[in-house]
């Protein structure tokens, strides 16, 4: 095998990738990471859009060709009785998507409206625009798997805040702080601002974490704070701390264990040592990246394609080496110049790049093919990929939902006085599951609070005959009760409608069955109902 071959895909996950590896995807990311296979992904390093109210735009790219890309958000009510603005196939927040993130993930839909007040229309936009897509990579990112956002002050706050909402608070690693310096205008009487953001999360409490280096220990240093073993190796006590009989047992096959003269215990940690004999010790790598100059300061550096948010290969080398191994697969769904991509293969990891902008896939080969004739590596990439995957798994967006809105408890109905126990009786016969677009509530949200997620409604409406009967309830989300209400159909036509937008979340309920129920049910013996 080529050095530079990335191995097979790891079999930490039973879910095998349904994309193609080491391939660029062409189109929307939101589309495409929807067509991808739940857990599947083990990093995700990506360098999203600031949100920095321009259109990205500067000149000709190296090799020909213009780069440009939407960095400007407006708020765009699907409402026109409400906002001064009206288009419901708006990109920033489509009335889809405010609905979607409404329904199951209750806090991300409280950030967004919370930034409309505390900011302005347009970071909520923003949030809504890119909320929507990171919801999709927290859902295709391993249990074992990492995500690092690039952003810079314009939205960080706000960015970080959503990334707690969507990944737990408790799942956030790290802030780090790439510093870089470089030309810079005249002072408006600012600090200027010299460093971007880089937010570290992982999807539980298993990750890989590579985030130590090895640094050379002066040798004043090491005769002052160490000490030489019997084997002639530099060493020095760990901190005290409480070791079971069973763990010293461990340590001590490991030659770790030292006695003192009193019989305490100490354990040892051993320095590295080069192969010039030179004395190491690992340390964590701070949270300040000071040490990778921007493309800027680097002057006519061999990586510059001018596009015109390219990043230096080393820092995404640097995140790539810390959260994953040779053989797992990087994603990048912002991949604008691919230097995810670049760094990800020259690292033998397998790659998957996204990105709505021809020109990326044009860099993408380019640098490829700069790449192999630099270090004679055999990369082959083959033609941009239009079509999204088909899923393989049971095909539900965003599968995991993280604090659903509580149900409001509704008034007693004088006409429907056991609506309630009408939908209890229901769930109990056909499960948690909505009627109209087959989504069932996953996860522990399902198990701690899928009742929530439901509501009664008619199977035929009332305006065409229909009653209160449980023989005419249906169960569903609360997405589909407002669209049904909305047009005022049939259960039948809720179903068309959304089969025919593509809202279907899982199986549909078989209405035979349903009927089948009708037919077997005796009204005597539910005498509550």
């Amino acid at each position: 095998m080529n050095p530079s071959t990335p191995p097979p895909p790891n079999n930490r996950s039973p879910q095998a990738p349904n994309f193609q590896l080491n391939s660029f995807y062409l189109g929307d990311n939101l589309d495409v990471l929807r067509s991808f296979d739940s857990e599947t992904v083990d990093l995700i390093a990506t360098d999203p859009p600031f949100n920095k109210k321009r259109d990205a735009f500067e000149g000709e790219l190296k090799g020909g060709g213009k780069a440009k890309f939407k960095d400007n958000w407006h708020w765009v009510d699907p409402d026109p009785t409400k906002g001064k603005r009206h288009d419901p196939d708006a990109i920033e927040n489509h009335p889809d998507w405010l609905e979607s993130i409404r329904s199951l993930h209750h806090k991300v839909y409280s950030l967004i409206t919370s930034t409309r007040d505390v900011y302005g229309d347009d970071m909520a936009a923003f949030l809504c625009w890119l909320g929507v897509r990171i919801l999709e990579m927290h859902r295709v990112l391993k249990p074992t798997g990492s995500m690092y956002i690039h952003i810079d002050h314009t939205a960080h706050a706000y960015v970080k805040v959503m990334m707690d909402a969507i990944f737990g608070r408790k799942n956030f690693r790290n802030e780090i702080v790439w510093k870089y310096d470089g030309p810079q205008g005249p002072s408006r009487g600012d600090f200027a601002t010299k460093h971007d953001t880089i937010l570290r999360y992982t999807r539980t409490d298993d990750y890989d974490a590579n985030t130590r280096d090895l640094y050379p220990v002066p040798e004043d240093e090491l005769r002052q704070k160490y000490r030489l073993s019997e084997d002639g190796r530099w060493y020095y006590d760990l901190p005290r701390g409480n070791y079971t009989e069973e763990s010293i047992a461990r340590l001590e096959k490991e030659g770790r264990i030292r006695r003192t003269r009193t019989g305490n215990v100490r354990v040892m940690y051993y320095l590295h040592q080069a192969s010039d004999g030179t004395v190491l010790r690992e340390k964590a790598i701070p949270d300040v990246w000071s040490d990778i100059p921007s493309l800027g300061q680097s002057g006519q550096s061999k990586e510059k394609t001018d596009y015109p948010t390219q990043k230096p290969l080393a820092l995404y080398k640097r995140i790539i080496e810390a959260s994953s191994n040779p053989g797992d697969i990087v994603l990048d769904p912002f991949a604008g110049c691919a230097t995810t991509a670049v760094a990800a293969q020259g690292l033998r990891r397998n790659w998957v790049a996204i990105d709505i902008e021809g020109r990326g896939y044009d860099l993408t080969k380019q640098r490829m093919s700069d790449e192999r004739a630099l270090d004679q590596q055999t990369i082959v990439i083959g033609p941009a990929i239009t079509d999204p995957p088909a899923r393989t798994d049971d095909g539900r967006t965003a599968a995991d939902p993280l604090n659903p809105k509580p149900r409001k408890q509704r008034p007693p109905s004088k006409i429907d006085k056991d609506r309630d126990e009408k939908l209890d009786r229901l769930i109990a016969e056909f499960g948690l599951q909505c009627w109209g677009c087959g989504f069932t509530p996953p996860g522990d949200a399902g198990q701690l609070h899928g009742r929530d997620f439901f509501e009664l409604d008619h199977i035929n409406p009332k305006s065409e005959g229909g009653t209160h009967d449980i023989l005419n309830r249906a169960v569903l989300c609360g997405p589909c009760n407002r669209r049904k209400g909305g047009f005022g159909g049939t259960l039948t036509a809720l179903r068309e409608d959304n089969e025919t937008a593509q809202r279907l979340y899982g199986p549909l309920l078989k209405i035979e069955k349903v009927i089948d129920w009708h037919v077997r049910y005796d009204p005597d013996e539910e005498r509550l109902l």
